[in-house]
Order: structure tokens, then sequence, then C-alpha cells
């Protein structure tokens, strides 16, 4: 039997909970269009051609996390990744997803 620090499991708990939010299919696909360009929630809302009220609803799960940052230009609020890592976890996960899902099962 494998002991745990109480360190060990909230960082286990924080993952999970990272893993919950990029587990929703929504907010995976506005995170992977901010990955690509910071944008407005209009452009959000055209390109994933949900409403603005959905987008903002996203956005503000994902600003509550720390993951998403705003900042004002001009009249119009930008929307940005905050933590760099978590564009290379994203991509990473994306660009093996399909290999680990598709992976046929070993025989015993």
């Amino acid at each position: 039997m494998v002991s745990q620090t109480s360190g060990e499991l909230t960082n286990i708990e924080k993952t999970s909970q990272l893993f919950k939010i990029l587990g929703n299919p929504k907010r995976l696909r506005l995170i992977y269009l901010l990955i690509q360009h910071s944008m407005s929630v209009s452009e959000i809302s055209e390109r994933l051609h949900w409403e603005q009220s959905g987008v903002s609803h996203q956005l503000q799960i994902l600003r509550k996390l720390h993951l998403v940052q705003q900042h004002r230009h001009g009249k119009v609020i930008i929307y940005q990744l905050e933590n760099p890592q978590l564009m290379t976890l994203v991509a990473d996960v994306l660009s093996h997803a399909d290999e680990i899902m598709n992976k046929p099962a070993t025989e015993k």
C-alpha cells in the first residue's frame, strides 16, 4: 500500500479539478481557441457559434480558476490564457488523445 502525504492529495485534487474543467467540451474548445489568439467575447461567439451570454459564462468560470485573464483594449475587453503551461498541457493532451483513446485493449 502506498501512503500519500496531505500535500500530494491536495495536488491530486487540484489536478482532478483541472481535468474536470478541461473535460467540458465547450470549455476545451474555448481554451483551444484562446491558445491560438486572444480575443473578445463577440469574436469568440462568432468563431464558436455560441451565444455571447454562454461565452461570458464559460469565461467567468475560467477566470475564477485563474486560467483566463482579461484586459481592456479601448472599449473592448480581450481575453487570453493566463498561464502558458495550460497551452502546453492542452496541446499535449490533444495531440495524444486519439492515440490513447483508440489504442486496442491488450490481451491477457
